[in-house]
């Protein structure tokens, strides 16, 4: 296997620390990048087939950010970290290059001037020691391996996903759970990810505590689609994807009267409708874009399975790309239909309590499994047709089974299939 991302990425730091001022070469910069980048694509496998997925999406994020950093910004000129007593630009050259490395390693700004003011958990009071926060991102790391494992021997043993046969053939009930399944993979994984990079750092007295919140925001503030993206699931790519705007005025960072903790600066006027649906559009147009990156992944390795071990006479190959850009590009249609009844209640003189956001979750949960049914019926019709028997299907045992067996002499395997063929 072998991996260009690395490369890609340390190219990225490269041309954006060497803070070129022509145009010319700046696209140079992000066409190299995005060269390393495409030529990996065909290459790459993690060895799990969903995570080659998220490994794709991982290659679109890296083109979303060269294109920001290369091309629509100076991240030297235009960001500040709280620590920094001279611009960035100012620094010598590796000096820059660890400054950019930090700044690309913290997506949500925590400590910087462009930090996201939203949806971010901070971390406890009492977790701010640094023995006491490695306790708690341990503990988080375990329990989020264990529902990690949960999720995976579920999509092991269904046989909707061992079939063709869509998520939705086994009843409304076990849609939710069929469609809820991967998303809670990725969503456990990129927990346990985080928690061990975040021990690590800590550990090392790389960074403090505090520059380490939860990954995701509250579930409790998803009552919207809306709130759903913006203040739970997508922090840590927020900014890659509202690149192209419409932003805000750019200030000087080392502009007291604009810095952002300053007690003189003023509080923002509300922006129109508008201009924030248009903002919302491009951001899940962006997301699409990002996510086909993990179709196209899995594209060649179909290609290539196909060529290597297919059998005898098959001559087309199913096409994968695209399944997973309709689930986004429905996102802003639920925002504008939400929106629209927000509009019609507050005009009816309705407040928000807690019934107008248990009907808010009861909406996004129904949006939600109704509208990822066609993207998670791709990626596993994907794993189902382009992966061999028997590779890229993760651990071969879990370790839940493994202690299931050993403390309470019961299989698993043959009881959660015996359970799904009762259903």
């Amino acid at each position: 296997m072998v991996m260009l991302f690395p490369v890609a990425r340390t190219v990225l730091l490269i041309f954006v620390a060497l803070n070129f001022k022509s145009l010319q070469w700046r696209l140079i910069g992000c066409s190299v990048v995005v060269a390393f980048l495409a030529a990996d694509l065909p290459l790459a496998r993690t060895g799990y087939m969903k995570f080659d997925n998220v490994f794709g999406a991982a290659l679109g994020t890296t083109v979303l950010q060269a294109i920001r950093f290369l091309l629509l910004m100076r991240p030297m000129e235009e960001y500040r970290h709280d620590a920094d007593k001279v611009p960035a630009y100012q620094l010598p050259f590796f000096q820059r290059c660890f400054w950019l490395f930090r700044m690309t390693s913290s997506p949500r700004g925590v400590g910087w001037s462009f930090r996201v003011k939203n949806g971010v958990v901070p971390v406890k009071p009492c977790h701010r020691t640094r023995p006491s926060f490695i306790a708690s991102r341990l503990r988080w790391l375990f329990s989020h391996y264990f529902l990690l494992e949960a999720a995976l021997l579920y999509t092991r043993y269904n046989p909707v996903y061992l079939s063709e046969a869509s998520v939705t053939s086994q009843g409304y009930i076990l849609q939710c759970l069929n469609v809820a399944a991967i998303p809670c993979q990725m969503y456990a994984l990129i927990t346990c990810v985080h928690s061990a990079l975040a021990v690590l750092a800590v550990a090392t007295h790389f960074s403090e505590p505090q520059a380490w919140p939860q990954p995701f925001g509250r579930w409790k503030d998803a009552y919207t689609v809306r709130r759903l993206w913006g203040r739970t699931w997508h922090q840590m790519v927020r900014r890659d994807l509202t690149l192209f705007g419409p932003h805000w005025p750019k200030h000087n960072p080392w502009d007291p009267v604009h810095n952002g903790d300053s007690s003189v600066s003023k509080p923002r006027e509300r922006e129109p409708w508008g201009r924030r649906y248009r903002r919302l559009c491009y951001a899940f147009i962006c997301s699409a874009c990002m996510h086909v990156c993990g179709d196209v992944l899995l594209q060649f390795r179909l290609w290539n399975d196909f060529s290597s071990f297919g059998p005898s006479g098959t001559t087309e190959v199913p096409n994968l790309i695209g399944y997973s850009a309709p689930y986004f590009l429905w996102q802003p249609v639920g925002v504008l239909v939400e929106e629209a009844v927000v509009g019609i209640g507050e005009r009816m003189g309705l407040q928000e309590s807690t019934w107008t956001r248990l009907v808010g979750y009861t909406w996004v949960w129904v949006f939600t499994s109704v509208t990822l049914v066609y993207s998670v019926d791709g990626l596993k019709n994907a794993v189902h047709i382009s992966y061999l028997a028997g590779e890229g299907t993760g651990l071969p045992v879990t370790l839940i089974e493994v202690i299931v067996d050993r403390v309470f002499g019961v299989q698993l395997a043959p009881v959660i299939s015996s359970w799904f063929s009762r259903m």
